[in-house]
């Protein structure tokens, strides 16, 4: 088979903290991949309709990526399988996903794929895979592939979730032809179509998230000192739970609130607490539309930063 670039694999090794936060979607994706046989009749697919009728796959609606590529990887941890991350733009990437279709011959694989649209070459190709039952020769190789489907666990990540994707979401008739995980912080965020899906429970209230945001982050950078530690995140929450409040958007404490606010604390044994809460602080800013109407949402998250 054709050599795989290794810049495309994720780390699997995550703290414990991160394993409980997101305690919740692996319960869910449990529960679906025990409904996955051992091996998939590709004869039983739909080309025609999109690839995920016969591996498994997940859908992920998560605005900045973090989300779905973080359960890639605890997924693939609990698999003890190889994590990748592809890029549909890349100018490799269709032979680096015949190398994975190739891979999941030989045992479990975990793709995460970032959504750019309702088709794009990787589902394309995907499609492609089924309807060649999962053995082809790609140009330039030697050997041809041979994979199985059951063994290749797709997520797909939405980070544009209020389009509502039709495709490649079909309508599902079973859970081993197409179930999804679909966690939709809001309803308007749920595939058109989510016949077959397996659904997480409603998110918890504004201020039961706040309690399991402060909870992880906590658990998260542990090594940095209690008294640094509890500050940070004291303002870290806050800054995230107030702006995400008035901007409208307070599913974002489970896609960006996370990534940010552990991106800034990390920096804790460079940077002193008010630093790294001003760099949170001002990041978190970029994201309010520049208009007229958020003046005053601006005006209160900038009373928020340090002095």
């Amino acid at each position: 088979m054709a050599s795989f670039d290794d810049h495309r694999r994720r780390t699997t090794d995550l703290p414990p903290a991160t394993t409980e936060y997101f305690a919740p979607e692996l319960a869910t994706i449990d529960s679906y991949l025990e409904t996955v046989p051992p091996t998939i009749d590709t004869a039983a697919g739909d080309a025609a309709v999109g690839p995920i009728h016969t591996f498994p796959w997940f859908y992920v609606a998560d605005l900045t990526g973090w989300r779905g590529g973080t359960l890639a990887r605890l997924l693939a941890a609990e698999q003890d399988a190889a994590c990748y991350e592809l890029s549909a733009g890349a100018a490799d990437a269709l032979p680096a996903l015949w190398s994975l279709i190739d891979e999941s011959g030989d045992g479990p694989v975990v793709l995460h794929l970032e959504l750019q649209g309702e088709s794009g070459r990787i589902p394309r190709t995907l499609r492609e895979a089924l309807r060649r039952g999962y053995e082809h020769i790609p140009d330039g190789w030697d050997e041809p592939v041979r994979g199985e489907p059951a063994n290749l666990h797709v997520v797909f990540t939405d980070t544009n979730p209020s389009k509502r994707l039709a495709a490649p979401l079909p309508a599902a008739t079973t859970p081993t032809t197409g179930a999804v995980l679909s966690y939709a912080p809001r309803r308007s965020m749920l595939p058109e179509q989510p016949d077959g899906t397996t659904m997480l429970p409603d998110p918890p209230a504004l201020h039961d998230r706040e309690a399991e945001l402060e909870q992880f982050l906590l658990a998260a950078l542990a090594d940095y000192g209690d008294d640094a530690r509890e500050q940070y995140v004291d303002h870290a929450v806050e800054i995230l739970s107030i702006t995400h409040s008035l901007i409208g958007k307070r599913d974002l404490l489970f896609d960006v609130s996370p990534r940010l606010a552990l991106k800034y604390g990390n920096l804790l044994d460079r940077l002193s607490v008010g630093a790294a809460t001003e760099r949170l602080g001002r990041d978190v800013l970029g994201q309010v539309p520049q208009s007229p109407g958020s003046e005053d949402i601006r005006a209160t998250l900038q009373d928020l930063l340090p002095e």
